[in-house]
């Protein structure tokens, strides 16, 4: 049994986030936004408020990537530990 969405099979686990630069009006805390797919399909996502106010659009991305970095390691994993993937192949985008 694999795990498969649609006619792509299970290859990759790809990963996208993002991150507003003091998106919320009242405090200026940023917003991390990530989302991990596998064959074109949503396994993991995520959305909230960073707890610091960041300074920068650089740093505001950097705390997203840093959150994003830490959910494809366990996906990747995961997955591994499950026998779907023999190597590492997140794309973090």
């Amino acid at each position: 049994m694999k795990v498969q969405f649609g006619a792509t099979p299970f290859k990759e686990v790809f990963g996208y986030c993002d991150a507003d630069w003091g998106g919320d009006l009242e405090d200026r805390r940023s917003t991390t936004r990530f989302v991990f797919m596998i064959g074109g399909g949503a396994i993991s996502w995520n959305s909230k408020r960073q707890p610091l106010i960041t300074l920068s659009t650089t740093e505001a991305e950097y705390m997203a990537n840093t959150q994003a970095t830490k959910e494809a390691i366990w996906i990747t994993k995961l997955m591994m530990d499950l026998g779907y993937m023999e190597e590492k192949k997140v794309i973090v985008i």
